[in-house]
């Protein structure tokens, strides 16, 4: 699927509006500083762009995508099975300098760089050095020689543009332009005379520079690299407007969290920019990262290069173009409207629907949904909406008159037919006419899809009717009207887990297997497992629980959560105290994977944003929690293992509630307890499972002891649990009970509305 993204920018008055956009964004005060200069020099303890070794007082680079120098990476592998992570941080002793990370010039000549670290002396005074110590044996005295030399002078700054080091000799490249220069066969053949420092430099004489082609090596010096030092990033020589995009990405990625760019990917980035002379970031592409592209990327900059031009190009959307330039572009981009969606990216694609009047249909829906408050947080509804556009468009391009581009040429029967297509492809398991599935495979058509087509594809006619766009479009009235109703297809809702089933999930057998076997890592696969089965708790609302999450009030254990999608937010359950200590123990495996990440603990305004169950990837800041599809991923396999079926995490919610009502608790008690949406259940129908947990006991309205259940409904505030049943009443079901419930009009009068709810 192609993602269409910004045209690339031209000399003239677009590249100028852009630099003017980005020139004002870095010279703001509330731009960071440290990525305002043109070679931006990171901090070694910079909470995102981290680079130096994570051991107390190490100085060296880390290596890689790793925490840890190459020194203390070996000897970490060698003791890992011995003891703690965060132990090993803070005994292990620093090596020091592994490298130059910085130049440093001769204490004796500020023109010339230092070539021996230890001595801080240029090349001349360092052998001036070695001579004087062979000479006179162990009798000679540094700080005695030292004062007694001269300070040279300097070479110059280094010939090629994009350096900022000293020279080294009055070829006039730096040490490490130097080796790349003859590594890359000295291009026009740029050399100095044979003992140049005898015959020349030491009587006087200025040096003189041969060469066979002069210009060829002033081409080498301005299109060569800048050399690669930890916690640099080099600028130079970028078009002003690149610059300012790289900078400015630098800086909002550093306020946010997520995954973490490598120094050196970056570097690579601004390299390739570099050599093939772009002047903005859109320039990369017209239509995305094309193959030959992304390709020259991956071997310039590494494997995350192309990722962090996708990643500045989607920062720079927003800034560049309007939200009409993406209309008539044909895609749409959410942080236009201030959202983002769950896991995607603000683009989506539009492309791929053909006739401009039916994408630009598709576009004022997906913007009127992103504006109104009731906004999704998830890409579902767009999705589906997105598909059912797609699969009309591939039909009318096939079926209609002139491929359906003019819409006064659509007629009922074009509607008809594409309603039949649809039925017959589900009818018969064929693929989708305009639909691609993961890796490029075809999509097949199924009930659901065929039901999301039509009701996706009816809505959004119908509100092209009601709005005057299609009387506008001159589109059929009757060719809207003729778009089927979904109709009603056969939906299985999942039941509860049987008592085989139930006590082979409940087993400590199995769920050691699952910790050792599914998580060796440790993060949280079994604990929130148990936590699920206990509480009835979605899996979204486990897996995301925060890392204070847990309370004693009155003496009683309890458990803070979120209801997201009741909009439940705060509430608070009683737990058994099994799980209360299951859970003490998580959060001690939390606070110390954080110390063994970031070697330190947590400071109190993090810790309010710690998960209990943080992940291992694309996490820098320890905020971002496991994923619904890494827990699902685990547990499909645990149960695969087990050879009992197909089960899903969400069963054990449905089994509490059978065991919930067969233990005498109504409807709406459950229903409070689960913050179910709607009560249209068909296990909730019925009383008769027998299923029972180990963590469960019978009656949900008594206080639960060590091994008993949640007890009640969700509290919203810290006040101790009690047996009291007050708050979970049901609505009076009476008929003067629910007159006393309604309210008066200004006559006094009780109105003939619905009751009041409380």
């Amino acid at each position: 699927m192609t993602t269409t993204v910004l045209v690339p920018v031209r000399d003239g008055r677009e590249g100028r509006d852009r630099l003017e956009i980005m020139t004002a964004l870095v010279s703001s005060p509330s731009f960071d500083a440290v990525f305002r200069s043109v070679i931006v020099e990171i901090p070694p303890d910079h909470p995102v762009y981290r680079w130096v070794c994570l051991v107390t007082d190490c100085e060296r680079p880390k290596m890689g995508r790793g925490d840890l120098c190459g020194a203390h990476e070996t000897a970490w592998r060698q003791v890992r099975a011995e003891g703690s992570r965060a132990e090993f941080l803070r005994t292990t002793d620093p090596i020091g300098h592994g490298e130059e990370l910085r130049e440093r010039p001769c204490r004796l000549c500020p023109g010339r760089p230092a070539r021996q670290l230890t001595l801080e002396l240029c090349h001349h005074h360092q052998f001036s050095w070695y001579h004087h110590r062979d000479r006179h044996g162990d009798a000679a005295d540094f700080d005695t020689w030292l004062a007694k030399q001269l300070p040279r002078p300097g070479y110059g700054r280094c010939k090629a543009v994009v350096c900022p080091d000293l020279a080294e000799s009055p070829l006039g490249l730096c040490y490490r332009h130097h080796r790349r220069y003859r590594r890359e066969g000295g291009p026009g053949g740029a050399m100095l005379p044979t003992q140049w420092g005898n015959r020349y430099e030491r009587v006087g004489l200025p040096v003189p520079v041969i060469y066979d082609n002069e210009s060829d090596f002033r081409w080498w010096c301005s299109r060569t690299a800048p050399v690669s030092r930890p916690g640099q990033v080099n600028l130079r020589g970028l078009h002003a407007l690149l610059r300012a995009e790289i900078q400015w990405g630098l800086s909002v990625h550093a306020r946010g969290s997520g995954r973490r760019w490598e120094l050196t990917h970056i570097q690579g980035l601004a390299d390739y920019c570099r050599e093939h002379g772009l002047h903005s970031l859109t320039d990369l592409a017209a239509d995305g990262l094309d193959a030959e592209k992304e390709k020259g990327l991956l071997s310039t900059a590494g494997r995350d290069a192309a990722y962090l031009a996708r990643t500045l190009i989607d920062l720079l959307t927003p800034l560049y173009v309007t939200p009409d330039q993406t209309r008539e572009q044909g895609y749409l981009n959410t942080e236009h409207f201030g959202r983002r969606l769950n896991n995607r990216s603000p683009h989506m694609d539009l492309t791929s629907i053909s006739q401009r009047w039916l994408r630009d249909l598709a576009w004022d829906h997906f913007a009127a949904i992103l504006r109104s408050p009731s906004c999704p947080r998830s890409g579902h509804t767009f999705d589906g909406t997105r598909r059912a556009c797609i699969e009309l468009s591939a039909f009318l391009e096939v079926r209609a008159p002139g491929g359906g581009h003019d819409p006064k040429l659509l007629r009922p029967e074009h509607v008809h037919e594409f309603a039949a297509d649809q039925r017959l492809r589900e009818l018969d398991g064929l693929p989708s006419l305009g639909m691609k599935g993961l890796h490029g495979k075809p999509s097949i058509v199924t009930a659901y899809t065929r039901q999301m087509v039509f009701t996706r594809t009816r809505r959004i006619l119908l509100e092209a009717l009601e709005s005057g766009e299609a009387e506008r479009l001159g589109l059929d009235r009757a060719f809207v009207t003729a778009m089927p109703s979904p109709g009603k297809i056969i939906t299985r809702t999942r039941s509860p887990f049987s008592d085989e089933v139930a006590q082979a999930l409940a087993a400590e057998t199995n769920l050691l297997t699952l910790a050792a076997s599914h998580d060796p890592a440790d993060r949280g696969l079994r604990d929130a497992w148990e936590t699920i089965v206990v509480t009835g708790r979605r899996c979204s609302e486990v897996i995301k629980l925060r890392l204070d999450c847990l309370g004693r009030y009155g003496g009683l254990p309890m458990l803070w959560h979120d209801q997201t999608k009741v909009g439940n937010y705060d509430a608070a359950i009683r737990i058994p105290e099994q799980l209360h200590q299951r859970l003490e123990g998580r959060q001690r495996k939390t606070l110390a994977l954080f110390a063994a990440r970031h070697n330190r603990p947590p400071t109190p305004e993090e810790r309010a944003h710690l998960p209990l169950f943080p992940s291992n990837q694309r996490n820098s800041d320890s905020r971002r929690p496991l994923s619904y599809q890494w827990f699902h991923r685990g547990f499909k396999a645990w149960i695969n293992d087990l050879d009992i079926g197909r089960w899903v995490p969400h069963q054990a919610r449905h089994s509490l509630a059978t065991s919930l009502l067969r233990a005498g608790a109504s409807l709406t008690h459950i229903r409070r307890y689960l913050g179910q949406v709607s009560g249209r259940r068909p296990w909730l129908a019925s009383a008769s499972s027998t299923t029972r947990w180990p963590w469960t006991c019978a009656n949900p309205r008594t206080t639960s002891t060590a091994s008993g259940p949640p007890p009640s409904a969700p509290l919203t505030s810290p006040k101790p649990a009690t047996t009291s049943t007050a708050r979970l009443r049901p609505a009076p079901t009476n008929r003067n009970a629910r007159d006393r419930n309604r309210p008066r009009t200004s006559h006094g009068r009780r109105s003939r509305g619905p009751p009041t709810r409380h």
